[in-house]
């Protein structure tokens, strides 16, 4: 039998042999998680080479559950919509990874919200930890419509709720095929089209007339102009010896309202409403839509422009860039904001596109959350929405009409600067409660009312459908 003192002894033994082993383990997991960095990033590590062929790795799901990428047996990732490819992106052991693979790579791979136990187990005994799903805010319906919509057409479509923020639809034509891209990289890399860049996130394009609710949403808070004033073209105007027609349409001649103006898109109204207002409140009013700097989402998005850096404050430019032309550049997704930022009253709404986490017993946790910022007054932005509405209501955009809904929209032809136009529409609807907001961009496509207005209503069709 034990005596006090002997067991006393022995439970301390054992006591130091338990915080030993608990010392070591936590070294160990110190040691491979954090400080053994060179290993984990050696191309032949096993542990490295097995995070890309990861049977447990998590799915990625559209906003109802469908699973748009799983992994199939032996290890390869699988994309059930090419529409879909560069917002999921990739994950291949020579290209890297990319899109929602890269963004919520953790997640995917089980690294967060697993406990200390998964952990240990993974560690020690190689025991996988599943990963998380992901579910994205995309909606197969809008997405769908978008991809037929633009088809094979180069160009790009997004779509996004005013109000929440969430992103519908994201399409970008040409595509390419995550899967085998260990096979078809360098190609797509070397290929004259970019199959590989996000042209909704990263391609800049000049905006045409779209353009032009920013430089209305300007004037109009700096009090230089109603939609109810008058304004007049004789036939071309004058701007330091540039002139600008006013017939690049046939209601620009005359006299009318600036409303009218808005509605025909007369070049020359802009451009003269721009010098008056001036480079400082244009790109204030630019910078708080967007332009400027690179939009917060976690795929990787490119800055707007307004002018090229460094470039002077001429008057000749401020008129060329008031009516979209100039050094602007912008990407479908910023014009996608700027109509989002009308439709919603004033407010800039911050993009969303993955809703939550979903683990392994169906236990969810938000991956972010609606969000706002005011950037415009919302009687200035009811007044931008009413000329929008006018645009779709006199006739100026094809296949965006629809019976019982009020649509707003606005068209632009984008002079590329080789001879050729990009099509461009913005629109969002139903007017009085808005609940989509849409930017299309067709590359050389030519009249963005005939061209880019049609695809917009059907991914509008779509989104009030739902």
């Amino acid at each position: 039998m034990l005596t006090p003192a002997e067991f006393e002894r022995r439970l301390r033994v054992i006591t130091a042999l338990a915080a030993l082993f608990g010392l070591a383990v936590f070294a160990a997991l110190l040691w491979w998680q954090v400080l053994d960095t060179g290993l984990a990033s050696q191309d032949r590590n096993p542990r490295t080479l097995s995070r890309f062929y990861d049977p447990g790795r998590g799915r990625i799901l559209d906003r109802e559950g469908n699973v748009l990428v799983e992994t199939l047996s032996g290890g390869r990732r699988y994309l059930y919509d090419a529409s879909l490819a560069h917002v999921v992106g990739y994950l291949d052991p020579r290209y890297g990874s990319q899109g929602i693979e890269l963004a919520y790579d953790a997640v995917l791979a089980g690294r967060t919200g697993s406990g200390w136990l998964d952990a240990l187990r993974y560690e020690l005994l190689r025991e996988p930890v599943p990963g998380d799903d992901v579910r994205l805010t995309i909606d197969p319906a809008v997405q769908a419509a978008a991809r037929e919509a633009l088809g094979n057409r180069k160009g790009a479509v997004v779509a996004l709720d005013p109000v929440t923020g969430e992103i519908l639809a994201m399409v970008s034509v040409p595509t390419f095929d995550p899967g085998s891209l260990g096979n078809t990289g360098e190609s797509l890399l070397q290929s004259p089209d970019a199959p590989l860049l996000n042209r909704a996130t990263q391609g800049l394009y000049p905006p045409g007339s779209t353009f032009k609710a920013v430089t209305a949403a300007a004037a109009l808070e700096a009090g230089i102009i109603t939609p109810e004033t008058t304004v007049e073209c004789p036939g071309e105007i004058i701007i330091d010896g540039f002139p600008i027609s006013c017939r690049n349409t046939p209601q620009g001649v005359g006299t009318y309202t600036f409303s009218h103006a808005f509605t025909y898109s007369v070049n020359a109204i802009f451009a003269q409403i721009g010098v008056e207002l001036g480079w400082q409140r244009l790109e204030a009013t630019a910078a708080r839509f967007g332009f400027g700097r690179p939009i917060p989402l976690p795929l990787e998005t490119a800055a707007s422009q307004v002018r090229s850096p460094g470039a002077s404050r001429d008057t000749v430019l401020l008129a060329s860039t008031a009516f979209g032309q100039g050094q602007l550049l912008a990407t479908p997704l910023q014009m996608a904001l700027v109509t989002a930022v009308i439709a919603s009253g004033g407010e800039l709404p911050r993009p969303r596109i993955a809703l939550e986490a979903v683990d392994r017993n169906g236990a969810a946790r938000p991956l972010s959350a609606p969000s706002s910022t005011r950037v415009l007054d919302p009687r200035f932005a009811s007044q931008v929405a009413a000329m929008m509405a006018a645009v779709v209501e006199a006739g100026q955009a094809s296949g965006v009409a629809i019976p019982g809904i009020r649509v707003a929209g606005k068209t632009g032809t984008a002079e590329a600067g080789d001879g050729t136009s990009h099509a461009w529409f913005i629109a969002f609807a139903p007017v009085e409660r808005p609940r989509i907001a849409v930017a299309v961009v067709v590359e050389s496509g030519g009249q963005g009312g005939s061209v880019a207005a049609p695809i917009a209503g059907q991914v509008i069709r779509a989104a009030v459908a739902r």
